[in-house]
């Protein structure tokens, strides 16, 4: 039997906004983009469905959820369903993103990127944006340079090659072909973990099933004890890039 990974915890236990800042942060920094039903929306590595559904109900724009883990992929069609949503679901690599160039108005991504080869998922974000369109991508960002230890550390749970810093993200957005590229949200992980002030509604979503691998309580540990070790070495930032006309 494999290993199970830090994304098989996420699918399995179905958490939904579990990107800090949670499904609030996602309605501050999508109101700002003039959504309408003509609006074409990519959620890239949508998860449990949570973000699509919700600009589905709030602007009626025509969301493409994509993601590539199985689990996550049943639980997405199983909210679209019960919700009566008329979202398009696939599983997809967005390494490889199947859609033709400049399909997209508005690319969406929460805490996906960090996972992947990042120049490659970048630059598909890029294509299949139309020239003038928007990527929203919210992500892991050191607030310092990290050492080779500590990146290990982080790798040994998260399985990611590198963690950069904002100025390195900005660097990369602008090498994938993006113009203009900001800062619309951000802070240290420590100033986006729930407290007792947090209503109940911009909590994590769960659907755990009633049998759960052990070992996934052990991915859930360490996450919990990398979150508070790098609480303010860590960050996250939403960047809002820009493609090139």
């Amino acid at each position: 039997m494999n290993e199970p990974t830090y994304h098989d915890f996420l699918a399995t236990f179905g958490i939904g906004g579990a990107h800090p800042g949670g499904l609030a942060l996602t309605r501050d920094v999508v109101a700002k983009e003039g959504l309408t039903r003509a609006s074409q929306v990519l959620d890239a590595g949508c998860g449990t469905g949570q973000t699509a559904a919700y600009l589905v109900k709030t602007y009626g724009a025509r969301v493409t959820a994509l993601d590539q883990h199985p689990l996550m992929l049943e639980k997405a069609r199983r909210r679209f369903q019960r919700e009566g949503l008329g979202v398009q679901l696939l599983q997809g690599d967005v390494h490889r993103l199947p859609f033709p160039e400049r399909s997209f108005d508005l690319v969406l991504v929460e805490s996906v990127t960090i996972f992947t080869r990042i120049n490659t998922a970048l630059g598909e974000y890029s294509r299949v944006l139309k020239p003038g369109g928007v990527l929203l991508d919210l992500e892991m960002t050191a607030e310092r340079p990290l050492s080779a230890k500590e990146l290990e550390e982080l790798a040994s749970v998260y399985n990611t090659r590198q963690v950069p810093t904002e100025t390195e993200w900005a660097g990369r957005l602008q090498g994938a072909g993006f113009a203009s590229v900001s800062v619309v949200r951000g802070g240290t992980v420590a100033s986006a973990l729930p407290d007792d002030h947090t209503p109940p509604q911009e909590l994590p979503e769960f659907d755990a099933p009633q049998s759960v691998d052990p070992r996934l309580y052990d991915i859930w540990s360490a996450h919990q004890a990398l979150t508070e070790k790098f609480s303010r070495r860590l960050g996250y930032r939403v960047y809002r890039a820009v493609r090139a006309k």
